[in-house]
């Protein structure tokens, strides 16, 4: 990041208020905000699966309903 070889695409504040309405709908999840940055992520990218160890996924949706698309170990 210091050098400039990579860059972030997602600015964190101009996503605040969806990110504030996933922790709500999740609070029961108790998700982290990594967690809430790979939903919004997913909403923005609907094509690209999200990469994950955490079985929340699969609980998880995209604008409020649709699955998201998850690559995870088998027997998660």
């Amino acid at each position: 990041l210091e050098t400039g070889l990579v860059r972030l695409a997602f600015d964190l504040g101009s996503h605040r208020p969806e990110l504030a309405e996933l922790a709500q709908r999740y609070a029961d999840r108790q998700p982290d905000l990594a967690d809430l940055c790979l939903i919004r992520l997913s909403e923005l990218n609907p094509k690209l699966p999200v990469i994950t160890v955490d079985g929340d996924f699969k609980l998880y949706r995209r604008n409020r309903r649709d699955i998201i698309p998850v690559v995870m170990p088998p027997g998660l």
